[in-house]
């Protein structure tokens, strides 16, 4: 594959890989991390650096490509497809730190992968040109095959007036440690575990206000002119772990019509396709995820305008959008609820790739930037003037 390619480029590789993933999806739940050769297939196909800086071997495209290949991939394997939108949303995320911290990352490798943990749950206190930082984080998704890692805490210091800054530290590999705790009831196979650091020294270039990236207004944006680096930081990382969603949805949804199309029912030996309730069922959830599918790739496109505009997106904008993509995972899990409801006992069987779907679809929905009432309070709170429950909008 070439270093550089098109969205149709990196959909095609994507959409080859569906059958692969689906063939290995239990497999990876049982790993409950990826597959090696899951990883190797995404690094290989170059859909980890879809909006990587050129700089560094990307391809430096818009967010809605990296959705559509996470929503693709996700037809095949829910964990693979979550797994890729955090890789890829993480190597964005490194063009935003000053320049220095990117070389020290993809200066060997342009394949490099890091983790990350948003959760502001660590210490960090200024020390010289840098910080010490310690504590534990939570759902590190892809840990195990990252050689860093950025994880988030409070730096002591302001980002505007009067706002305390969140600022994430650049960790690599042999400074941090992953503990095993990822028994979970959805998204097994992403290897979500807890990761450690022990009083570490983080130079003061391998880090980032996460508050300014949340404007807009991150140091890596002065090198890279790629409309996608111009982006607030929240906005993205919503965005992104979305698209999955779509994916896993239509999944289920191929899955449950495949099957409903010759599934005869135990006690009347009736076809369960000439059935109306199945046939209501079908239509309910098709339109339910074509419209989830419309509401991301709305806010996909309106955010792309405004970045290639050079426009900064308010605050008003940015909360529609957490708003959108919330509501999409919300219209993706009632679907394959409606699906799950009628598809029969041989639905609850480890092998059944609909009750894959409806587990992860739960598990997405937990997500801090996924989950509907939190996220309906922020944009209820931005609409009627009061402000915002979290600075990362």
């Amino acid at each position: 594959m070439p270093r550089t390619a098109t969205r149709e480029t990196r959909l095609a590789a994507a959409r080859a890989l569906v059958p692969v993933l689906r063939e290995r999806a239990e497999k990876t739940e049982a790993l409950r991390h990826l597959a090696p050769e899951t990883v190797h297939d995404l690094v290989e196909n170059g859909l980890v650096r879809i909006c990587q800086t050129a700089r560094y071997g990307g391809d430096a495209l818009d967010l809605g490509a990296l959705v559509a290949v996470s929503a693709e991939l996700g037809r095949g394997c829910g964990s693979s497809a979550w797994c890729h939108a955090v890789l890829a949303i993480h190597a964005w995320m490194l063009g935003l730190f000053p320049g220095e911290a990117q070389q020290d990352v993809f200066g060997a490798s342009p394949d490099t992968l890091a983790a990350a943990c948003f959760a502001p749950t660590g210490q960090a206190t200024r020390e010289g040109d840098g910080f010490r930082l310690r504590g534990r984080w939570s759902f590190a998704s892809g840990c195990d095959h990252a050689a860093w890692i950025a994880v988030t805490a409070p730096s002591g210091e302001e980002a505007l007036p009067g706002a305390p800054d969140l600022r994430s530290f650049l960790v690599p590999r042999g400074d941090f440690r992953i503990e095993d705790n990822w028994f979970v009831a959805g998204l097994r196979g992403t290897g979500s575990k807890d990761v450690v650091v022990d009083g570490v020294f983080v130079p003061a270039h391998r880090t980032l206000s996460m508050v300014q990236a949340a404007l807009g207004r991150a140091p890596g944006v002065a090198l890279d002119d790629a409309a996608v680096f111009r982006v607030p930081f929240a906005s993205a990382l919503a965005l992104v772990l979305a698209g999955p969603a779509i994916g896993i949805a239509r999944g289920a949804l191929e899955s449950w019509t495949a099957r409903t199309r010759e599934r005869q029912l135990a006690y009347s030996g009736a076809k369960q396709a000439a059935q109306a309730p199945a046939q209501i069922r079908l239509a309910e959830a098709a339109a339910e995820i074509d419209a989830a599918e419309a509401m991301l790739f709305g806010a996909c496109a309106r955010v792309t305008a405004a970045a290639e505009a050079r426009r900064e997106v308010s605050l008003e904008e940015r909360a529609r959008l957490r708003r959108d993509t919330a509501f999409a995972v919300r219209l993706c899990t009632r679907a394959v609820d409606r699906l799950f409801e009628a598809a029969g006992a041989h639905a609850l069987f480890d092998a059944s790739p609909l009750q894959r779907a409806f587990r992860d679809l739960h598990a997405m929905s937990a997500h801090a930037f996924l989950n509907w009432d939190t996220t309906a309070e922020l944009y209820g709170r931005v609409e009627l003037g009061l402000p915002p429950t979290s600075p990362l909008v």
